[in-house]
């Protein structure tokens, strides 16, 4: 079998990341950009964020939380759904009373979801800082943004399923920590040069295994292309890799899925019927505090019949034998929390390789082989597909 002939664009924006990374932390660590996004004096102000997204943009949002929580020196930074911020969390709740603050980080790459203008144009209604994460700087949601944080990633032929849009996201909202750490005296003058380097050699590592974790996932992909059932288990930020994973093996096929974490898991995914054709993938940082959990999981999944896949910075000895282990380049030392940047890149080859060995198309529309859209199918009429014509509607 020939694995050139089943490529696709979404394993295409994998490979392409090593030679995106280096031209967006120059976009995204733009000295006059960040400082058009929050000047010194309102990052002075700012007590609190909320984070919020949908989709990609939230788990985005997720994995960067604890960096943002860590480094900007504010007293708390929550991550929201947008339906739980906008329609859920009144006035009081967000805690508005004090200038420019909290800031209200919104990510979405493109711009147009209704939710994502609801939750900008409630964030200024109440009077927090609205700022939107976003590769589209003119959009619905870049209008009502009090401040846009334009990502500007090089565009790139067939660039969908979602996937340099979230990476983007991400080294964004590093950016944006990292400014705000420096403003507020947490981190020392030459931290920006040391997060890009940081940064720029953690994804360069990729280059030396990504050959090897193609072979791996085309290998995988032609025992698990005929599932129609997945479950992806990630503890801490690593559970919300797991949804971006989750998101493009739904995206690239269509299929059932779902996510937890390795406590959770063990208490209901456990019991679905017919383990065997449920494809499980497990994402383990060996420096999690829970990383014990999930070898004890993963040995749980493995041993009631399920195919799992573990995607991890660990060595192979550390988990029972017989399920398929994805080994990953470790983090550099003091960003442990790199590894989301780009821990999702053997679950979404997976996911691109399962579709076109199988003949399906993306977002059950789209052929990779062909690069047609059929705009004809009911899941993209504008009177059932309601993502941008969603009414707006402002609870405080």
């Amino acid at each position: 079998m020939n694995k050139a002939e089943y490529n696709s664009p979404l394993r295409n924006q994998v490979f392409s990341l090593p030679e995106l990374v280096d031209i967006q932390l120059e976009r995204s660590f733009c000295s006059a950009k960040l400082q058009s996004v929050a000047s010194i004096a309102e990052i002075f102000d700012a007590r609190k964020i909320i984070l919020t997204g949908c989709g990609d943009s939230l788990a985005a949002a997720a994995v960067m939380a604890p960096v943002l929580k860590k480094y900007s020196g504010v007293f708390g930074c929550k991550l929201m759904d947008a339906m739980e911020f906008t329609r859920f969390t009144s006035k009081g709740d967000i805690g508005i009373g004090e200038p420019n603050s909290p800031f209200v980080i919104v990510v979405s790459a493109g711009g147009s979801t209704a939710r994502i203008r609801e939750a900008l144009e409630k964030a200024n209604k109440v009077g927090a800082f609205s700022i939107l994460v976003t590769n589209k700087d003119e959009s619905p949601a870049a209008s009502a943004a009090k401040r846009v944080y334009f990502q500007d990633t090089p565009p790139m032929e067939n660039d969908f399923p979602g996937l340099r849009s979230y990476f983007a996201s991400i080294v964004g909202l590093a950016a944006l920590a990292n400014r705000m750490g420096h403003v507020r005296g947490l981190l020392h003058p030459c931290a920006e040069q040391e997060w890009k380097k940081a940064i720029s050699g953690y994804v360069h590592s990729y280059e030396k295994v990504l050959d090897a974790i193609d072979d791996q996932m085309f290998e995988l992909a032609q025992t698990w292309k005929d599932f129609e059932r997945f479950d992806f288990i990630g503890d801490g930020t690593e559970l919300y890799s797991a949804l971006f994973c989750l998101e493009k093996v739904w995206e690239c096929n269509g299929v059932c899925g779902a996510y937890d974490d390795s406590e959770g898991w063990c208490h209901v995914d456990y019991f679905l019927r017919d383990p065997e054709t449920v494809g499980t993938v497990v994402m383990a940082d060996k420096n999690s505090p829970s990383f014990s959990r999930t070898v004890e999981t993963i040995a749980s999944a493995y041993k009631i019949g399920r195919p799992v896949l573990v995607v991890t910075n660990a060595d192979k000895s550390a988990f029972i034998d017989g399920v398929t282990v994805c080994t990953l380049p470790d983090t550099p030392e003091g960003f442990e929390w790199l590894m989301p940047m780009i821990d999702y890149v053997p679950a979404s080859i997976l996911a691109s390789y399962c579709c076109t060995l199988k003949g399906r198309k993306y977002f059950n529309a789209y052929d990779p082989f062909t690069n047609v859209y059929d705009h004809s199918v009911k899941y993209f009429d504008k009177n059932i597909l309601t993502m941008s014509s969603s009414k707006v509607e402002i609870f405080e």
